[in-house]
């Protein structure tokens, strides 16, 4: 229903274009046309993908997506009388047939609710709708669990023995780069108040679970994903096992680091504050990173590639809207740690104020985890992961540089 709704929207801009009083102008007309085949071009070339729920539609399906989709020439520069009269007539009979396929779509909407209604319209049938593989027999949040826990640990070999091993270079550069910080740090003796040493871990640490391993992490990794999704996996279930990886690896790290720190400040009660500051930002981080990986993915190729097919710029914005995202969510860490320090000097432990902050900090994670979730199943955000949740290919880049060239 939510695609069908959204193709009625596209009608209505359609309308408000026609409608437009730019409708004379013929620079603006021929910008419109542009745009619109270029969103066009874009359609088609996602249906050459194959679909996430592993689901194909029916040979009778299949042929009318082949005869819609097929490429159409566009009119010469100096169109006739004979070649605008032509174009009407085309144009004609592409209303017409958007018309006739917009009551088809709608029919079979209804019919495919019917389908489900009278198959019993349970959990099993919803899943099975959705390509998902069925789970173990036995109570839902046991067999949750149990899928969960066999992707955490292929996403953990992936990271640590798959060649190449792209996640985890990405993750010790930018964990080097945080220590390379630190040294800085010490060299020009920055570092002169002692009790404040062990939160040095979390900027450190900041790069790391805000570099695109983790707010790209659906494209990044494209190939494994998209063939979990085809598989049957859940989306929940992929970025959460991600997300877990990540906390177990970075967390590692940051609780060394902070207790390297700590022993260094000669203070137990500052590491307890450092150890629940770093996990805080990492589950903070991580929430956010799963809403970036839906609403901006971008798919993962060399900048020489990124040159050729026009997708630099999106990329440069992906980078800066990464790091400003950061600044946003070392504030959120800063306003929470500053609303417990009242509650922290009142209990004169930091034990209970630690775990309240580590229990919003999993709370905030597990709404914005659920709000990519439910992103990605809005037919926007959906087309937009389909479009760049490709593996690059340098002969396949190539040949569709040389075909934009060519129609260009």
């Amino acid at each position: 229903m939510e695609d069908l709704t959204e193709v009625a929207s596209r009608a209505v801009a359609a309308e408000r274009d026609a409608r437009s009083v730019r409708w004379h102008n013929p620079a603006a007309v021929r910008k419109a046309a542009a745009s619109v085949r270029d969103s066009l071009d874009g359609e088609r070339s996602a249906l050459s993908r194959p679909s996430y729920s592993g689901l194909s539609p029916s040979p009778h399906m299949a042929r009318q997506l082949e005869l819609i989709t097929r490429s159409q020439a566009p009119l010469p520069a100096d169109a006739t009388i004979g070649t605008a009269a032509q174009a009407e007539a085309d144009a004609v009979a592409a209303v017409t047939t958007a018309r006739i396929a917009l009551r088809a779509a709608h029919l079979a909407v209804l019919e495919a609710r019917v389908a489900a209604l009278d198959a019993g319209d349970t959990d099993t049938v919803a899943a099975a709708i959705r390509g998902y593989t069925p789970l173990n027999t036995g109570k839902p949040v046991i067999a949750h669990l149990h899928a969960l826990g066999s992707r955490i640990g292929e996403e953990a070999r992936h990271v640590v023995n798959d060649k190449p091993r792209s996640i985890a270079f990405r993750l010790g550069l930018s964990l080097g780069l945080g220590f390379a910080y630190l040294a800085f740090i010490r060299f020009f003796q920055w570092d002169a108040k002692e009790d404040r040493l062990p939160y040095l871990a979390l900027y450190a640490l900041s790069g790391v679970v805000g570099s695109i391993v983790c707010t790209n992490a659906l494209s990044f990794d494209a190939e494994r994903v998209r063939a979990a999704l085809s598989g049957g996996t859940r989306l929940w279930h992929v970025l959460v096992a991600k997300n877990i990886v990540i906390l177990i690896l970075v967390g590692s790290a940051g609780l060394l680091l902070s207790a390297v720190l700590s022993w260094r400040a000669g203070t137990s009660t500052e590491l307890v504050k450092a150890c629940g500051q770093v996990l805080t930002m990492i589950l903070l981080w991580l929430g956010v990173a799963n809403v970036m990986s839906v609403v901006a993915p971008l798919r993962a190729e060399p900048m020489s590639a990124r040159l050729r097919d026009g997708t630099w710029k999106p990329f440069l914005l992906s980078f800066v809207l990464s790091y400003g995202i950061g600044l946003i969510v070392n504030l959120m860490l800063y306003w929470r740690i500053w609303a417990k320090t009242t509650l922290l000097e009142q209990m004169g432990a930091p034990w209970i104020p630690v775990l309240l902050l580590l229990t919003s900090a999993a709370a905030t994670w597990l709404l914005l985890t659920v709000l990519a979730v439910l992103l990605a199943e809005q037919p926007r955000f959906r087309r937009a992961l389909h479009r760049e949740m490709v593996v690059y290919r340098e002969e396949t880049n190539h040949l569709q540089a040389t075909i934009q060239h060519n129609s260009g």
